[in-house]
């Protein structure tokens, strides 16, 4: 089978393409199966990210729209008021 050097330095190397071979077609697997776990967790934290957001960040920004509208009238409120107390004091 091996009668001169040569043939055991090219069975030796394509022993070694084999293993090289196995071992990254094994990494392949595991990192696809890694990214798909990671875009599960990543479909999770979306729609934990909704939740807060139509949760939280929608009802502030209608309270803040309410505020927005009623300030005028606040101030026209207590400006009427501030008048009504430097006309008591004159």
């Amino acid at each position: 089978m091996f009668s001169t050097s040569a043939d055991f330095l090219n069975m030796s190397l394509a022993i070694g393409w084999i293993v090289l071979v196995v071992f990254l077609c094994m990494f392949i697997f595991y990192a696809v199966l890694i990214l798909r776990d990671i875009s599960k967790v990543v479909e999770d934290v979306e729609e934990v990210v909704d939740r807060v957001h139509s949760t939280i960040v929608e009802p502030l920004k209608a309270v803040d729209f309410m505020i927005a509208s009623a300030k005028p009238y606040i101030e026209a409120f207590f400006e009427k008021k501030a008048s009504e107390v430097k006309k008591k004091k004159d």
